[in-house]
């Protein structure tokens, strides 16, 4: 597997890499002016790049091949996750970027007992980007926060699922984008079971208990083993 490094800036034909991916290329696995790299910006493609110039700030390289990378053509795939302690948000985090997830919302439920700030989701699209270099997708999750009270506006449209410990459904074949709420470690509330069950459709993840990040990869793996389009 080829090494990809992630593209900072694309201008026609020109890719203009920032100086920490600069360092990384040519500090690290060592590669000179003329030698052949591959890259991505986010936007679903894989670029080939002949390196042109290095420099401390920035490395440039011209674009040699531009191909649609395979795994974009899989379906959007939401997930709504509330607030987690630190590391375990980092974790989810990373997992959810390894299975293809294209967004997360990250939103306060009446258990969570973190915050996040613009300091936290800056350090959290990092670890989505080194994801994306990793498992070879194309683009990078989207990661934001919304509002608890705005997730059935904004999942409206798609088909969406609520992972509830006391679901007994399993999920069966559909086709298409879909979404998926998964809780914290404390759980739901009551009164957040009522709202979530009032417009997604509450599934069974097995008999245990699962921490967050597990669920995550749990739920989103079930998901797309019944999804027609994955």
């Amino acid at each position: 597997m080829d090494e990809r490094f992630y593209i900072s800036k694309l201008e026609n034909d020109l890719a203009i890499f920032d100086a920490s991916e600069t360092n990384h290329i040519a500090k690290v696995r060592r590669k000179q002016v003329g030698d052949t790299i591959k890259g991505f910006n986010g936007d679903g493609f894989d670029y080939t790049l002949k390196i042109e110039a290095i420099s401390k700030s920035n490395l440039t390289a011209r674009v040699l091949e531009k191909r649609k990378n395979l795994a974009s053509a899989e379906p959007n795939i939401t997930v709504y996750l509330a607030l987690l302690k630190n590391d375990a948000l980092l974790t989810a985090i990373d997992n959810l970027a390894e299975l293809n997830v294209k967004h997360v919302k990250l939103f306060k439920a009446d258990f969570s007992i973190a915050n996040v700030d613009d300091k936290k989701l800056e350090k959290l699209n990092s670890i989505s980007i080194q994801a994306s270099k990793q498992c070879e997708r194309a683009d990078i999750m989207q990661i934001s926060t919304i509002k608890k009270a705005d997730i059935k506006k904004d999942c409206a449209k798609t088909t969406t699922f609520f992972a509830y410990e006391n679901a007994t459904q399993k999920p069966t074949t559909f086709s298409g984008d879909f979404a998926i709420i998964i809780g914290p470690e404390g759980g739901f509330s009551p009164a957040e079971v009522e709202y979530f069950s009032g417009f997604a459709k509450q599934i069974s993840l097995g008999k245990t208990i699962m921490r967050a990040p597990v669920a995550c990869v749990s739920a989103v793996s079930t998901l797309k083993a019944v999804n027609h389009d994955c």
